[in-house]
């Protein structure tokens, strides 16, 4: 079994490293470790308390929906990863025709547009930006 020790930010950067005996520097591991993905995420603990419940009332609101659907739908509005995807790439990554994606997709938005559906959505949107 593997285990990892823990390390210290503040250790030296050379400090352990035998082929760098004799290498004196200032700079530290955490100077070296490349924070933007930190410094983007500026939202507050309320903001990501929201987007994790729309997350969660966005899975309930999809298992009305057939395997197909949910699939097709994930796939062209990036549900999954965050890349939307056109219907011709939907179709390709599917191995099934154009129009078959967009009867899939129109079906599911259909079955979406439900009034609670519509309302709880508004919620999260108002809550999300505002």
């Amino acid at each position: 079994r593997l285990t990892r020790r823990a390390i210290s930010l503040e250790m030296p950067k050379y400090q352990n490293n035998p082929k760098d005996i004799g290498q004196e520097s200032e700079t530290s591991l955490g100077d070296t470790i490349d924070a933007s993905n930190v410094l983007k995420d500026e939202s507050t603990p309320e903001q990501s308390v929201d987007q994790n419940l729309f997350q969660d009332d966005l899975k309930d609101m999809l298992k009305i929906l057939g395997e197909d659907e949910r699939r097709v739908i994930s796939a062209r509005y990036g549900l999954n990863d965050g890349l939307t995807r056109t219907v011709t790439a939907v179709a390709s990554q599917m191995g099934q025709t154009k129009s078959w994606v967009r009867s899939q997709e129109c079906r599911a938005l259909r079955k979406l547009r439900r009034p609670w559906y519509e309302k709880k959505l508004w919620e999260h949107q108002n809550s999300l930006t505002g």
